[in-house]
Parts: C-alpha cells; structure tokens; sequence
C-alpha cells in the first residue's frame, strides 16, 4: 500500500512540474515575440546619415554626438523637413533637431552621384550633443 502510495505521489509531482514548464515556456514565446518587434524597430535601415549641426561646431571633439533615426521628406533643392522620429524623442531633442534641420540643405553632389534620391526616406541625424543642450533648452 504505501508503495502505491508513493508510486502516485511521484506521479503526481512529475505530471505538476511538467505543467508549469509548459507555462513557463509559453511566457518565455510570448516574450520573445515582443523583445523581437521591437529589434525590428531598432534595425531599420536607413538610406543616408547627416551630421545636422557639425559645420557650425567643426572642431568641437570634447562633446558627445547623439543619433536619431527619424522620417524625413527630402526636396529637390535638398532641403528636408522633419515627418517623425522612429522612436519617440524628448521635447529638448526634439526641439533641437527642429531648429537645426531648419538650416540644413543636403549637399547637391550626393545627388549627383545617386547617393540621395527625393522623397520619403528614413535617415539618421547625428548631431553633437553634451553642454551645449543647455543653450537651446533656453
């Protein structure tokens, strides 16, 4: 009696482990399924990278320089307005890559040599970032 008794006790106990691996792996699929939308969003390719404000700040190595990926609409006479940001951005940034993409023109030579076509695209922006913030945040 008492080995039928434990035969069914660790019946019992394989069959409850089991089940709360079962579990266990169908949360670690549904979070692999979400970590891998968002490296999607990370991986977008991009067609072009511009530096927005280095002309202005050619020589100033000692700041740290931020990337945004962001939609942008780019005109024949190489101007570019802002469509959105693949990710979102803080009002500071925001506000900074709006003031200097005011100012930018794409150089007419990458259009010569088919590197930058007209139209909707997704770019990254790189600008210099570090004290400075706290002048456009003014």
């Amino acid at each position: 009696m008492k080995t039928i008794l434990a035969f069914f006790l660790m019946i019992f106990l394989i069959v409850s482990c089991q089940l709360k691996q079962k579990e266990s792996l169908n949360e670690a699929i549904i979070k692999n399924a979400n970590d891998a939308k968002t490296a999607i969003d990370d991986t977008i390719k991009v067609t072009a990278i511009f530096w927005i404000d280095k002309a202005k700040y050619k020589y100033a190595k000692e700041y740290a320089f931020r990337t945004i990926k962001a939609k942008v609409f780019i005109h024949e006479n190489g101007k570019v307005d802002l469509l959105e940001f693949v990710k979102e951005q803080t009002p500071g940034v925001n506000k900074y890559i709006r003031h200097y993409l005011a100012k930018f023109m794409v150089p007419p030579i990458m259009f010569e040599g088919g590197y930058i076509k007209p139209g909707e695209q997704i770019v990254q922006l790189r600008c210099l970032w570090g004290d400075r913030e706290k002048k456009i945040m003014q």
